[in-house]
C-alpha cells in the first residue's frame, strides 16, 4: 500500500517538473527532496534484512549527489532528481548486491540521458536553434519518463502479488 501512495504522490510531481524544466530550465527542489526522503525511508524498510547493501547503495548515491552538486555538471534540481531516482529504483526492484544496483542504475541512466537528448533535439528544432555540446538540455523530462515507467512497472508487480 505504501508503494501505491508514493506512486500516486510522485507521478503528478514528475509530470509537473518535466514541463517546468522544459519551459523554464529550472525545477522546484522541495517536492523532489520531500519525495526522495519518503522513497528513501521506504527503501530502507524494504531492505531491513540487508542493511549493508542499502547503506552502501545510499552512500554511493549521496557521494555522486555531492559530486554533481559541486561540479555543477547538472543543475541543482537535476541533482535532486538523482536522489529520487535511487529511492524509486531501490523500492521497485529486488536488488541483492551493488553489482545489480549499479547495472540497473547505469541502464536506466542511459535511458534518462537518451530521452533528455531527444527532448533537446526536438526543442532545438522547434525553436530553430543549433544543438551543440554547450547547449542547455533539460534533464528532468528524461528522469520523469524513466521514473514513471519504473513506477508503473512497480505497480504492475504489486498488483500481481495481491
Amino acid at each position: 500500500m505504501t508503494y501505491f501512495s508514493l506512486a500516486l504522490a510522485t507521478i503528478p510531481v514528475l509530470v509537473f517538473l518535466a514541463a517546468q524544466d522544459l519551459k523554464e530550465r529550472m525545477i522546484y527542489s522541495f517536492p523532489v527532496l520531500f519525495l526522495s526522503g519518503a522513497w528513501a525511508a521506504h527503501s530502507v524498510i524494504l531492505y531491513k534484512d540487508n542493511p549493508i547493501f542499502v547503506i552502501t547503495a545510499w552512500s554511493a548515491t549521496i557521494a555522486l549527489f555531492m559530486a554533481y552538486k559541486i561540479s555543477g555538471m547538472w543543475g541543482d534540481g537535476d541533482s535532486d532528481m538523482w536522489l529520487l531516482f535511487t529511492g524509486v529504483i531501490l523500492s521497485t526492484f529486488e536488488l541483492k548486491n551493488m553489482l545489480q544496483f549499479g547495472f540497473v542504475v547505469c541502464i536506466l541512466l542511459v535511458g534518462v540521458q537518451g530521452i533528455a537528448l531527444i527532448a533537446g533535439l526536438i526543442e532545438a528544432a522547434i525553436k530553430k536553434r543549433k544543438l551543440d555540446r554547450h547547449s542547455d538540455i533539460a534533464v528532468a523530462p528524461g528522469f520523469a519518463i524513466v521514473l514513471i515507467m519504473v513506477i508503473l512497472y512497480g505497480i504492475s508487480r504489486e498488483v500481481s502479488i495481491l
